[in-house]
């Protein structure tokens, strides 16, 4: 028995070292980004090619885009992320595929020169819009007052219902809503819109007519063991340890030839004892190593973060998201959250995918909080997104 403790202890240390719920977590090494560096270069270096020339060829369509991408896009001191962010949406599109897509692009500053990205070429290439805050006085008069009060809060929602407003107006069937610190795996867009056909199916199935969102990126730090669900885990591992006892006492009473071996201090032994500690080795794996989600979407309308990627069906920016911005502007609750709470107060659909198909690579946050400085790890990191094959 000691030494299949040790095999156990030995399999977890080799397969839940990237679950940052576990105890057997090795930040270090589940946190290189081997992946992720790989997208950065080729969405860079694509990003590049389209500044030295000309703007790619797409497919003349005359119908609305299927998908509109709205990103705001602050500028931070040393480094910006927008063109591998960009550049990793959309190198790999077929012609079909980029005319399918609008990309609407917010440098989120009265003075747009204040932005790294501004005139620059690859930039020009690369957004299908550019709107400013000059483009509507009325626009203009709220950025400035709240640049002037320095409230991220509010301002970064007031961003973020402009973008997505100026999405709205394409006649795009849904909306992807991005942060500019972000990459995409190569391949995106179709593993996305066959998770979006998904969730419309299971929508109607549960007899709603839309859902609010598809996530496209989530944290797996928040989806570890509920520390409010300890009475279910408790009376789980009672009935487990109930189990083994009553199977031991069988196995006694109706195989005799186990009673020499399986003696009461054995039993007791196995019951009390074994089985508690194979239990607590259980806990302290991690629920994503031990109960990982399966591949597919999935409904998940608790501990999900953040707001770095989430598809919103078109109705639902109109008809709710859209008014909502505009009826609470002044908020100073962050975007993210202010989502939630309207998805919480209104039961709205929220779904995500695994795996995810993006990852969030900001080392310095649009608000000045230092997580590392450049394009590196954060606490906010998907550690599934780096085992995708760069080859």
């Amino acid at each position: 028995m000691h030494a299949n403790v040790k095999l156990v202890l030995g399999f977890l240390f080799v397969n839940c070292w990237k679950d940052p719920t576990s105890k057997f977590f090795q930040a270090e090494r589940a946190h290189v980004p081997n992946y992720s560096t790989y997208r950065i270069r080729d969405a860079e270096t694509y990003a590049d090619s389209l500044a030295a020339g000309e703007k790619p060829k797409s497919s003349t369509r005359s119908r609305p885009p299927e998908l509109c991408i709205g990103v705001s896009s602050v500028e931070r001191k040393g480094i910006s992320y927008l063109k591998a962010t960009l550049g990793s949406l959309q190198h790999g599109l077929s012609p079909d595929e980029r005319a399918d897509i609008q990309f609407v692009v917010l440098l989120a500053h009265t003075n747009q020169r204040d932005h790294a990205a501004y005139g620059q070429p690859w930039l020009t290439n690369m957004a299908d819009k550019l709107p400013s805050y000059s483009d509507n006085t009325e626009r203009l008069a709220l950025a400035k007052a709240m640049e002037f009060n320095q409230t991220h809060g509010t301002k970064a929602k007031f961003d973020y219902s402009i973008v997505m407003e100026e999405c709205e107006r394409t006649g795009a069937s849904e909306i992807l809503m991005i942060e500019d610190d972000v990459v995409f795996m190569n391949g995106w867009w179709p593993r996305v819109r066959e998770a979006l056909a998904v969730a419309t199916t299971e929508t109607w199935e549960k007899g709603h007519k839309d859902f609010l969102y598809l996530r496209l990126f989530y944290y797996e730090g928040l989806l570890g063991w509920n520390s409010e669900s300890w009475p279910t885990y408790l009376a789980l591992s009672l009935a487990v340890v109930t189990g083994v006892l009553s199977v031991l006492l069988l196995t006694r009473q109706y195989i005799p030839t186990t009673r020499p071996y399986l003696t009461r201090s054995v039993t007791f032994l196995i019951a009390f004892v074994f089985t508690p500690c194979f239990i607590i080795l259980f806990f302290a794996a991690g629920a994503n190593c031990v109960l990982p989600r399966p591949p597919g979407v999935h409904l998940m309308s608790e501990n999900a973060c953040c707001g770095q990627g989430l598809v919103f069906q078109r109705s639902k920016v109109t008809e709710e998201l859209l008014p909502l911005f505009r009826n609470n502007r002044w908020s100073e609750v962050p975007t993210d959250s202010f989502i939630e709470q309207h998805a919480d107060a209104s039961r709205g659909l929220r779904w995500a995918l695994t795996p995810v198909v993006m990852q969030h690579i900001g080392g310095q946050s649009s608000h000045g909080v230092y997580r590392g400085g450049g394009m590196t790890p954060n606490n906010i990191w998907n550690y599934g997104f780096e085992d995708l094959d760069a080859y």
